[in-house]
């Protein structure tokens, strides 16, 4: 599973949370925020952005 970079920062904007704050609520590492978009993730890490952001998981995911 992999998220959307575009999603992820449309989802940030939206709760005004940087990379680091998000990455603190999450509990996930600063870098994990980062790289979003770039790798494939866990369900339970995509799970924990989207909760952290407010969100739910499929407004967060790359579509195929």
């Amino acid at each position: 599973m992999r998220i959307s970079k575009s999603k992820l920062k449309i989802a940030q904007a939206k709760a005004v949370i940087g990379n680091k704050e998000l990455a603190s609520l999450a509990k996930v590492s600063p870098n994990t925020i980062v790289t979003a978009g770039k790798v494939d993730m866990q369900p339970v890490t995509i799970g924990r952005i989207a909760k952290a952001l407010g969100v739910e998981v499929t407004e967060i995911l790359e579509e195929n």
